[in-house]
């Protein structure tokens, strides 16, 4: 566990629209992990009815609603939840990597940010030390989320400019040249 995060950036979330998909497994866990983010998105003014929480079986199933909201182009951001706790198989590693992979690849095709908030721990008082505990990870991912949402926005907003200034760019040229006929040149020879 890092004890270094960053300092939070104070960002008024007034106007962001966040989707949460969040595991219902290791139920309680991740529904204090959820309290934990709504709470700091609301306390940053992410209005409730801008956040969309979405509840699916388990981790494994995060991906998938993830990649589906991200396809709907209403969010600025969204925050996987979940609790993967290690048993006497390798299998929460298979979800730990298979989900991160999904979740990074989701938000690189998408274009909106996902924050992956699904804990992978080995013990039930380590999810404590993290959900509420020593290092309270639902605020860290509720401040990430805000923070990449900002940037999407004013990335967003970036690229439409630029794309706006190729258009006017092209429009000229396509002026410029509307006015030249080739056979002009041979008609007074």
């Amino acid at each position: 566990m890092s004890d270094n995060p960053p300092d939070p950036a104070q960002i008024d979330g007034a106007d962001f629209f966040i989707g949460i998909v969040a595991a219902r497994y290791n139920g309680e866990l991740v529904d204090a992990l959820l309290d934990c983010v709504t709470k700091v998105l609301k306390q940053h003014g992410v209005r409730e009815r801008n956040m969309e929480v979405l509840r699916v079986p388990g981790a494994n199933e995060i991906p998938y609603a993830a990649h589906m909201l991200s396809a709907t182009g209403e969010f600025d951001c969204l925050i996987a939840l979940g609790v993967v706790l290690a048993g006497e198989t390798t299998h929460h590693e298979v979800i730990a990597y298979g989900t991160a992979y999904s979740l990074h690849s989701i938000g690189m095709q998408s274009e909106i940010p996902v924050i992956n908030g699904i804990l992978t721990v080995s013990s039930l008082e380590q999810a404590g030390e993290r959900i509420g505990g020593k290092r309270d990870r639902g605020a860290e991912f509720a401040r990430a989320a805000l923070q990449m949402a900002w940037h999407k926005i004013k990335l967003v907003e970036r690229l439409d400019a630029l794309e706006d200034e190729k258009k006017v760019l092209e429009d000229e040229d396509d002026d410029e040249d509307e006015g030249f006929d080739p056979k002009q040149l041979f008609k007074n020879n």
